[in-house]
């Protein structure tokens, strides 16, 4: 199957272009045990995809919570945690190729704070496959947040816009945006809750991206 109608490819990034798990975790583990939390009973996979404010909210309650995105934000930057990450093997490629092919617009839609999404970009030597990066600010989090922000923004044709996404938050919020989604199976998302969601279609590595739609 080829997908031939679309100009903009919106990539999520944690668990669809780099595999942020073991820094995500690490932050996550110490930020709780700062409020008295054991993190080792917690599936914290469930907490890559969502905004943090949600999480801690869930996890540590709303009158913790501000305080605990805020430590979130200093542990991350303080170690190091992008480096602590591995891109997904062929996901090079299929940026080089969408990117040489000439016929689309490349941008990151993420719910992770922007800043980090910019430094791990940079780390990973990824920032010139991209030409929007849009993640977690005070005014957007939600994965459909976030996506009306770039299309508003820049003043895209959603019909023409494709999300490639690894979890139930990517694929529904691009559905409440009005944007076709793709879900790939080799992040943290289950395959059984992706089906679910009804993407447009379903690949199980990068790869299969590239003959979507290259």
């Amino acid at each position: 199957m080829k997908l031939t109608r679309y100009k903009y490819i919106i990539f999520d990034f944690d668990g669809t272009v780099n595999n942020t798990s073991a820094g995500i975790y690490a932050t996550f583990t110490q930020v709780l045990a700062h409020f008295g939390v054991d993190a080792s009973q917690i599936d914290l996979s469930r907490h890559i995809g969502p905004p943090l404010a949600d999480s801690y909210t869930r996890l540590l309650g709303k009158e913790r919570c501000q305080e605990a995105v805020e430590l979130h934000k200093k542990v991350f930057a303080e170690t190091n945690a992008a480096q602590n990450s591995f891109l997904y093997d062929g996901i090079t490629d299929v940026l080089s190729a969408l990117k040489n092919s000439g016929k689309y617009v490349l941008a990151i839609a993420s719910s992770k704070y922007e800043p980090h999404v910019v430094e791990s970009l940079k780390y990973h030597k990824l920032t010139s496959y991209f030409d929007y990066v849009y993640g977690q600010t005070a005014r957007r989090g939600f994965k459909k947040d976030v996506l009306e922000q770039l299309v508003s923004d820049n003043g895209w044709d959603k019909t023409r816009c494709l999300m490639i996404g690894d979890t139930l938050h990517d694929v529904e919020g691009a559905r409440e945006c009005g944007i076709d989604a793709v879900a790939v199976t080799y992040g943290f998302g289950t395959e059984e809750e992706l089906r679910k969601a009804r993407p447009v279609a379903i690949v199980n590595s990068p790869r299969e991206i590239t003959e979507l739609l290259v």
